[in-house]
């Protein structure tokens, strides 16, 4: 018998892929609106503070941080709270790909209305009328996580996936922030050898050991005491569907300077092969070190013999410089919602920094 279920387990994980689609609809709408949930959050003591209320009718993109070992920051996404704040506003949460082929975080994920976090997923999931929640700091957040530092580093720079999504949909971006989640386990790092492995798969390189040495959330903490997690919902960003940036003479200057810098065989045309002999030649002007020419030149790969004029690419310029701003804005709602509340939840000899970082760099051998 244990057999037979081990087989067909194993073939539902290889064979089918709620995932890529609806998940596990309506079921993990129930199991959110539960009082399992509330269970949950009266364990970890929560507080929660809502600065604005949000439109039912609108769907939004919460980006949640930090993103901690144990996530315990998506448990504020259910329960009688979230029913309470957010009426009637529908959110599935982005999950990493691989948790979905990991027998046990596969079904958790998939009741509590995770989807793959990849970019067709989620513009299916907004079509259907839902909000998104992602924790953009994702696996490279949770590795820095270090319960015995004053300082919380979040993972935002150069982490505008969420914000592009949020821009192209026409989503309200709303900044959430939890307070208390690197106190909830203890983290364990892997040998170096086996975090190389692990980052093949973008997965953590870390264990985690909470209460009794279970995965089950730390409620006291030797210097803060009895634990509780406070959740900060910040004001909504508003996001303007689409709605190209402003540029000065001097911009414009610049994209035509960069275009015919692109146009390698001056024909007024640009395409893949010419941002990639261009990104070769280490020729870049400061402001388009942040708007993103590899992602260009991604995107013009696609289909072969995908071309782009001087037009084009002045609508490509705006669109990137307008998801600049809508993201420099989320890292100072960060910030702020950070340094506002971080007396109020216990953090106030903390200190908080957001970067960049690589997988290289957290995987590295010891």
């Amino acid at each position: 018998m244990v057999k037979v279920i081990f087989v067909v387990y194993t073939l539902q994980l290889l064979l089918y892929y709620p995932q890529y689609g609806r998940g596990w609809s309506p079921l993990w709408e129930y199991v959110l609106k539960s009082s399992v949930c509330d269970l949950g959050l009266c364990y970890l003591d929560a507080w929660m503070v809502q600065e604005s209320p949000l439109d039912p009718q609108k769907r939004y993109v919460f980006g949640w941080a930090p993103h901690g070992l144990l996530g315990v920051c998506r448990a504020a996404s259910g329960g009688s709270w979230w029913r309470a704040a957010f009426p009637e506003i529908r959110c599935r949460w982005g999950s990493f790909g691989m948790a979905f082929f990991i027998p046990g975080i596969r079904e958790f994920s998939l009741l509590t209305g995770a989807c793959d976090a990849s970019k067709d997923v989620l513009v299916g999931r907004i079509k259907d009328g839902e909000g998104v929640h992602l924790i953009p700091g994702g696996i490279r957040e949770m590795m820095l996580t270090d319960e015995n530092s004053t300082d919380t580093k979040v993972v935002l720079k150069g982490r505008m996936g969420f914000v592009r999504l949020a821009w192209e949909h026409g989503l309200d971006l709303v900044p959430v922030f939890c307070f208390g989640e690197k106190w909830t386990s203890k983290k364990v790092l892997l040998p170096g050898f086996i975090r190389q492995i692990m980052a093949k798969f973008r997965m953590a390189g870390t264990a985690l050991v909470g209460k009794w040495s279970t995965l089950l959330p730390l409620t006291h903490h030797p210097k803060h005491g009895e634990l509780s997690i406070g959740w900060v919902f910040g004001r909504p960003i508003m996001v303007k569907k689409r709605e190209p940036a402003i540029l000065s003479e001097e911009e414009e200057e610049e994209i035509r300077v960069v275009f015919e810098d692109l146009d390698k065989n001056k024909d007024d045309m640009i395409d893949a092969k010419d941002i990639k002999d261009f990104l070769e030649r280490k020729i870049m002007r400061p402001s388009f070190e942040r708007f993103g020419l590899k992602r260009l030149q991604r995107e013009l790969s696609r289909e072969e013999g995908t071309v782009m004029d001087l037009s084009q690419f002045t609508n490509y310029y705006q669109g990137e410089k307008a998801i600049v701003k809508l993201h420099e804005e989320f890292m100072a709602e960060i910030k702020r919602i950070f340094s506002t509340y971080k007396d109020q939840f216990g953090f106030s000899e903390e200190s908080l920094t957001i970067v960049d970082t690589s997988y290289e760099n957290l995987y590295k051998k010891d």
